[in-house]
């Protein structure tokens, strides 16, 4: 419980935060909706009364004497209705802001979380029931605890009214409802843990369902004849966790019919006894009304109340999700004494790197040692699967290590914080995005701080060759390019890979690393590119990951990597004339191109 009641006050400091005013107009809008419906069943005790009155006497009763009562009913049951108009204007405005600031804590936290999470399943469930929960569950709670106040001031004005008649009703009212609210406890609960249990079987459904109508399966989808393949194994994943819960609803639902006996019950009794105390003059038929109305409005403000009760218990068990992805910790942070990294002047030392994969039982990288020198250009070779990407994202600390160092002009990269380390690096992932934004606003993105560039992104398009491409599209720099918003214009793989090349060179970052960037090149660029590359990285830091060994042959020096740990180390000379795996390497893919 004392869990539950923190994150209620946490909750309750996220809706504050999100929107003060609106926060504060909906609270003052519920307590004004509690009294409202109160007044208006004093007043029509007033009209019933005065209108039998004025059919019963002997003596006739003046019009207005009638009509005021019933302008009353009316001047009240108006303020009711656009309270209750204004009200719902209030919190749909006040979601809006609650929505916006969980999405916007979302990202902030899910950018600044450590890569090495996208290595695990447990964090996408993490994720997967945060983003389900995040953007209204915390206004779920305060709604729930609006509707609790404002049901409590409600029912014990009403209690008090029904008191008056016979306090055995009063006792009804609140019995009745009883076996309601325990129902509602005990099923959240039980969908609670089915919900968090299948998580992992929801992601697999999304997955199915991305496989059918994503745009990046969508060609060997079809020519494969996959289609019918996923259709079914997603009905599968689908129906494997929605049937359980339809069997849970449909048990709680036969159970809510006999709770529901019991209400009807209470009303039975209830109209019986007002009924007898009328016909024996006890009650007047304005009173009896009231009563009616009372005992009517009685069970609403109890099922509200109970039902907010339930709901905050409810709430309390989902909206720990959103909490446990908000509290994920980062270890990739900046260790004492923090040190601010400045433009590479010497050089960057590996010692004795090791990394390993989450759930893996091998070794990645293995032990690696080497350095790069200011300016100096390294080349990365090895099988696949040797950690060629792997110790890219360790030299750029996307990754920290197992064990060993990275130290960027004698400083460990553990003092430096990552964001402002990375700033020194430039790089072109071999799996490197594809913005649908702009062509122009795509190369940017290489350095989005900078804002006026037109000159510098003409220039590092024209370096990679796609100068000349961009400017012959409708809107030249300004036409967006991909395929999923109007107005576009999709581009080759090829092309992709020279706009990423281009966002690469745009950022002034002394250390530039490209991993495979030449994989959808058309011959003639590639040539190009890789026969200018030492003036196109001039003054930059460079490595070069590359499985074309004719690409690879211009580095300074060549390091060669297997399972993980460096096979061998030098030019490319020095390499062939050792005879080792690169010499076996090069000899193979060599006698394909002489043959």
């Amino acid at each position: 419980m004392k869990k539950k009641i923190n994150l209620f006050r946490e909750s309750l400091r996220l809706v504050w935060n999100s929107s003060p005013g609106w926060t504060f107009t909906n609270i003052v809008m519920s307590v004004l909706r509690s009294i409202f419906p109160l007044i208006l069943i004093w007043l029509l005790k007033g009209v019933v009364d005065v209108i039998t009155k004025a059919t019963t006497s002997a003596h006739p009763i003046s019009d207005i004497n009638v009509v005021w009562p019933v302008l009353a009913v009316v001047i009240v049951w108006f303020l009711d209705e656009a309270s209750s108009d204004f009200s719902n204007y209030v919190r749909k405005k006040q979601a809006l802001k609650l929505e916006i600031y969980m999405y916007s804590l979302l990202h902030s936290k899910s950018i600044k979380l450590d890569l090495i999470n996208f290595e695990r399943p447990e964090y996408f469930d993490c994720l997967s029931r945060a983003t389900r929960e995040a953007p209204w569950r915390p206004n779920s709670i305060l709604n729930n605890m609006v509707s609790l106040l404002r049901g409590l001031l409600s029912l014990l004005l009403i209690a008090g009214l029904i008191l008056t008649l016979n306090w055995t009703l009063a006792v009804l009212l609140l019995v009745a409802n009883i076996p309601g609210i325990w129902l509602r406890l005990y099923y959240a609960d039980i969908l609670y843990n089915f919900q968090r249990q299948q998580t992992p079987e929801a992601r697999k459904s999304a997955y199915f369902n991305w496989l059918l109508t994503g745009d990046r399966p969508s060609r060997e989808l079809r020519l494969f004849g996959l289609g019918n393949y996923f259709i079914s194994l997603f009905k599968q994943s689908f129906l494997k966790q929605k049937e359980e819960e339809i069997n849970i609803i449909r048990r709680r639902t036969v159970i809510e019919l006999i709770s529901n006996l019991f209400k009807a019950s209470a009303l039975l009794i209830t109209l019986l006894f007002i009924a007898r105390q009328t016909i024996n003059g006890k009650l007047t038929l304005g009173q009896m009304t009231m009563y009616l109305l009372a005992f009517r409005q009685g069970m609403i403000y109890i099922k509200d109340l109970f039902g907010a009760l339930a709901g905050l218990y409810e709430d309390g068990l989902f909206i720990g999700d959103t909490f446990e992805f908000l509290n994920l910790k980062e270890n990739v942070t900046a260790a004492e004494p923090v040190i601010v990294p400045s433009s590479l002047k010497k050089k960057i030392v590996v010692e004795n790197l090791s990394f390993t994969y989450p759930g893996n039982n091998f070794t990645t990288i293995n032990n690696v040692s080497f350095e790069i020198k200011k300016g100096e250009i390294i080349a990365l070779v090895g099988p696949n699967g040797a950690g060629k990407s792997t110790l890219v994202r360790l030299l750029c600390r996307l990754y920290d290590p197992d064990s060993g160092k990275v130290k960027y002009d004698g400083n460990e990269i553990r003092n430096m914080d990552p964001e402002e380390y990375r700033k020194h690096f430039s790089v072109v992932f071999q799996d490197f995005m594809l913005y649908n934004l702009p062509a122009g606003e795509n190369i940017r993105m290489g350095n989005i701080e900078e804002k006026s560039s037109g000159s510098k992104i003409k220039a590092s398009a024209t370096t990679t060759g796609i100068h000349d491409l961009i400017n012959s599209l409708p809107n030249g720099y300004e036409t967006v390019i991909g395929n999923l918003f109007d107005d576009s214009r999709e581009l080759s793989w090829g092309e992709w890979q020279k706009i990423a090349l281009a966002r690469a060179l745009f950022r002034d970052a002394p250390v530039l690393i490209l991993d495979e960037p030449s994989s959808a090149l058309d011959a003639d660029t590639e040539h190009d590119i890789f026969s200018r590359f030492r003036e196109i990285v001039k003054g930059r830091t460079s490595i070069l990951i590359s499985h074309r060994f004719t690409n690879v042959t211009l580095a300074d020096r060549i390091i060669v990597l297997d399972k993980g740990s460096i096979a061998e180390t030098g030019t490319h000379e020095e390499l062939m004339k050792s005879g080792g795996l690169y010499f076996k390497m090069f000899t193979k893919q060599s006698s394909r191109f002489n043959k």
